[in-house]
């Protein structure tokens, strides 16, 4: 009997598969032997017992699994090298045949990628909004400067919408108070509040030492439930108004932001915005050329894919939920469960139209990734996290998946590259 591969309309690969008597013997014979050599069995010292005590000891029917598990990874790995089988899922198996000194027969079914017919991938013109800088980004950007260095003083007037206070607040809905919604001496700039609407606004043209009442209402999107649209009342003691002071710009600023003078720090901002400017129109582009390829490649998805995918966004969207310490199933009832099931299942579909044709392109055009573009990327990663390369190289090793992860981000970024690198772009 000789290996055989079937493949139906869904895509489901049927392997009739053979590991050969001499192959699964050797490894039978030195799993029993190092069972034999780490078992106590009564009557007998360690290491001593005849091979027949110790099968009988530990089953055959147990040595035999091993045998499999040791052997099928391997065996199988050659008859998707051999059959050009691209695997999109783990092989099940649905029948064996093994007896001690014959062969193991295996019948083997496993989910394949469905074929991807690309589109036109190189020389082709792809027009892209093209993204400039405003006119002002420059003065901007030195006005942010200015800010970084400015200083808050005392100032003894009612406050304005482009100054500072601290103060303390109470609230209460009805007679009810709201659960964390007080603070002691809180500093609150007028101009950039991340308070509810209004309440900002409501603390304009009042002075040091003055105590009121500000009545607000909070958004009907609140993250807290009970306080959706509830009408609120919150307590409030001015303590301080701060007005903020620019400093001029000159050499001097541009020595506390770094640089020798005002004309480098100035050059220093245009480069900036000019990498700025560059690679968002390399996004514009990248998302152009990669949308085109998409809507030019026919791929027919099975329902066991989809379905897969959209379960493992599911359950991240889910863990997510939990770490915000929100309520998951609440979310969906709010949206809608039909809204955000199909919401899933359009991102399952693209995440797998996207890695299919990444994957596809890169076989095409011979990408690979080589040892040096996973270190590179590992030292990209530890200086981002602030760890060291070997410590992260060693958590990421504690995780079989972590390393396919930066190899398939690594794939896709060499993919983008070539894509912009063989196509015309036309701004518009």
């Amino acid at each position: 009997m000789t290996n055989s591969v079937k493949i139906d309309d869904k895509n489901i690969a049927s392997i009739d598969m053979v590991i050969k008597s001499d192959v699964a013997k050797e490894v039978y014979d030195r799993t029993l032997k190092a069972y034999g050599a780490n078992v106590n069995i009564a009557g007998f010292r360690k290491g001593k017992a005849p091979n027949a005590i110790v099968e009988k000891y530990v089953g055959a029917d147990r040595i035999k699994a091993e045998v499999v598990d040791r052997l099928f990874p391997s065996e199988f790995q050659k008859i998707v090298d051999e059959n050009k089988l691209n695997v999109a899922f783990r092989p099940v198996i649905e029948k064996m045949t093994y007896e001690n000194g014959s062969d193991i027969e295996l019948k083997v079914s496993v989910e394949l990628k469905p074929e991807v017919n690309l589109g036109q991938y190189k020389d082709v013109e792809v027009e892209y909004k093209e993204f400039k800088n405003p006119q002002d980004a420059l003065d901007k950007e030195l006005e942010h400067t200015r800010e970084r260095f400015s200083t808050l003083n005392k100032v003894d007037r009612p406050s304005g919408d482009k100054d500072t206070v601290v103060f303390d607040f109470e609230g209460f809905v009805g007679d009810e108070k709201i659960e964390h919604g007080e603070g002691k001496n809180y500093t609150l700039n007028l101009a950039n509040s991340n308070f509810i609407p209004g309440f900002a606004e409501k603390l304009i043209g009042h002075s040091a030492g003055e105590e009121f009442d500000i009545d607000v209402t909070f958004p009907d999107e609140y993250h807290e439930e009970k306080l959706r649209g509830a009408n609120a009342v919150f307590k409030i003691k001015l303590h301080e108004v701060k007005e903020r002071i620019l400093p001029d710009l000159n050499d001097e600023l541009a020595k506390k932001a770094g640089k020798d003078n005002l004309e480098l720090l100035k050059e220093d901002i245009k480069n900036y915005l000019d990498n700025l400017e560059k690679n968002e129109n390399d996004r514009l582009k990248s998302e152009a050329i990669f949308d085109t390829v998409v809507n030019t490649t026919k791929i027919d998805i099975q329902d066991t894919m989809l379905d897969r995918e959209y379960q493992a966004i599911m359950q991240d969207a889910r863990a997510q939920a939990q770490y915000a310490n929100q309520d998951f199933d609440k979310l969906v009832e709010k949206d809608g469960k039909d809204v955000v099931e199909n919401r899933f299942r359009d991102e399952a579909r693209k995440r797998i139209i996207n890695s299919l044709i990444v994957e596809k392109i890169a076989n095409e055009a011979q990408i690979k990734v080589e040892q040096k573009d996973i270190m590179n990327h590992i030292n990209q990663l530890s200086a981002m996290y602030g760890v060291a390369p070997a410590q992260l190289f060693e958590q990421l090793r504690q995780n079989p998946n972590s390393f396919a992860a930066i190899s398939q981000q690594i794939t896709a970024n060499k993919v983008n590259e070539f894509l912009l690198e063989n196509n015309k772009f036309i701004a518009k």
